[in-house]
């Protein structure tokens, strides 16, 4: 992989994600009931990256209002001979305040997990089953991480290795 399809896939990823209604809804609507669309205005997908969906990994300024976001980002790599990327990891953090883990779907009248609600539509966004026909990463796997008293996330991980011959 080239060093500039680096930032085209970010990039690429990021705005596929921002065109999802239902994580536009979870992303934005930090309440108890996100898919409430009498009590939540109608989102605007085209504000959501960089004020929910961030190309980065981390703000040196601690977030301290509740909320949710997901970071986009390549979190390590390995060059081959030829300075051309061998291996590399893509990750994408799902982060949730504490207090807006636990969400209520008033249509399906089921009490649902928001990082996991963000996680399954991601996959199906983005996932190597989804039907987009532009992005389709094969996820290794996800982990939870701990992020302060008040955030906590979930790391969704994608890891890339070029074959030499």
């Amino acid at each position: 992989m080239k060093m500039e399809t680096m930032s085209r896939n970010i990039v690429s990823i990021c705005t596929e994600l921002a065109k999802n209604e239902g994580i536009a809804m979870l992303l934005v609507n930090d309440v108890k009931t996100p898919f409430d669309t009498v009590l939540n205005p109608p989102v605007d997908k085209s504000k959501l990256v960089l004020t929910k969906i961030f190309p980065y990994p981390f703000d040196l300024e601690a977030t301290v209002e509740d909320g949710s976001f997901i970071r986009v980002y390549y979190n390590d790599g390995e060059f081959n001979s030829n300075e051309v990327i061998a291996e590399s990891q893509l990750n994408i953090d799902i982060v949730v305040s504490k207090s807006l883990w636990l969400i209520r779907d008033d249509i399906s009248k089921k009490s649902l997990i928001r990082p996991y609600e963000i996680m399954g539509r991601v996959l199906d966004v983005i996932g190597r089953r989804s039907n987009n026909t532009t992005i389709k990463l094969n996820f290794d796997g996800y982990q939870h991480l701990y992020i302060n008293p008040k955030f906590d996330a979930i790391r969704l991980y994608s890891n890339y290795m070029s074959i030499e011959t």
